[in-house]
């Protein structure tokens, strides 16, 4: 678990809020891991590995993204009292959706054909844009939102929305079987 430094020096517990979206930080290895071993692995791991990323991105990462803009979201807007004021994070939500599309069928694709060496052109910029992307956008929510309803919300009402995001979350990857 990471900790964060408080103002007097201290290392201080992460808020529950990051500790709730501290997975989606953990799974981004998995791209990277997948990126690499496309061009490097024996195909069978290679496989492995691309499963392991296409795993992390539809049962922990895309169902987070919807859970934020039920959840996370909303609360920025409420203690800011802007509508939609997070659309910028929306939109970028909507890409890394198309890019994890993309990554599907460009998997599927290769496993149709019996192998990765053809399709590793196009697997290996796919997945290092979306670990770039992801990890951009995961720390940016983090910097800007994460810390924003530190300082606006109470303790409790900080567990209580990285209760709902997590239940969003769940709810999410349940749907997505």
């Amino acid at each position: 678990m990471e900790t964060v430094e408080d103002d007097g020096g201290f290392l201080a517990p992460p808020s529950p809020l990051r500790e709730a979206r501290q997975p989606l930080h953990d799974g981004l290895n998995a791209l990277q891991v997948a990126a690499s071993a496309v061009t490097t692995a024996e195909p069978r791991f290679a496989l492995a590995s691309l499963d392991a990323a296409l795993h992390y991105l539809n049962q922990r990462l895309l169902p987070a993204c919807r859970a934020e803009e039920s959840t996370l979201f909303v609360a920025v807007d409420g203690v800011t009292g802007v509508m939609n004021g997070c659309h910028v994070m929306k939109a970028q939500h909507t890409t890394i959706i198309r890019m994890a599309g993309d990554l599907a069928q460009v998997a599927d694709a290769a496993r149709a054909s019996g192998g990765l060496a053809e399709y590793a052109k196009f697997l290996q910029p796919l997945l290092f844009g979306l670990y770039a992307l992801c990890r951009a956008h995961l720390e940016s929510e983090d910097e800007a939102y994460a810390g924003l309803l530190e300082a606006m919300l109470s303790e409790s009402q900080q567990r209580a929305l990285a209760a709902s995001f997590s239940s969003a979350s769940a709810d999410g990857r349940n749907e997505r079987g």
